[in-house]
């Protein structure tokens, strides 16, 4: 074989690996638990862990909404406009968390956009909120659920919202 030849040949092997490490590149725990990703409809975030890395999420070339949806890790689509979800005998509201500064500004901020949010400053919540953040629970109880949770979700501190299971 000439050298030409196992060059091009080494080069061909390197580019497919090397797609193959991208492809997985990423991949983390919450993936492999199957959380759900609001945007891309699918299960697993690709390992981002924002909530605390304090990381915000890329917002380039996507609309606001989609960045806000994005941080949204429970699949909305099974949730009725009114908020509640389940078999018509059993609905219910779904509960959420997600980690916001531990500062009165933020908590004001916060209360305009979702008045029945609670703000928990010394819990850390599933969510795991670092010690200079606040947990906070909220739901999807009422006419204006969606408005709210994507409200929630394009502030730029809220890195990720989680589906809230009270175990």
């Amino acid at each position: 074989m000439s050298k030409q030849r196992r060059v091009v040949s080494v080069m061909l092997v390197l580019v497919v690996a090397g797609g193959w490490v991208v492809s997985r590149c990423g991949r983390g725990p919450r993936e492999q638990a199957g959380e759900y990703d609001a945007v891309a409809g699918t299960r697993g975030d690709g390992g981002l862990d924002a909530a605390k890395s304090g990381k915000r999420l890329p917002s380039k070339m996507r609309t606001g909404e989609e960045v806000a949806l994005a941080k949204i890790k429970f699949n909305l689509d099974e949730i009725r406009v009114d908020g509640l979800r389940g078999p018509e005998d059993g609905l219910v509201s779904v509960s959420y968390e997600f980690c916001v500064p531990k500062d009165e500004t933020t908590f004001a901020e916060l209360r305009k956009i979702a008045p029945g949010v609670s703000i928990q400053p010394e819990s850390k919540g599933r969510i795991d909120c670092g010690s200079d953040q606040a947990l906070c629970i909220g739901s999807t109880s009422g006419a204006d659920w969606r408005e709210v949770l994507i409200g929630i979700a394009k502030l730029g501190y809220v890195t990720e919202i989680r589906e809230c299971y009270f175990e």
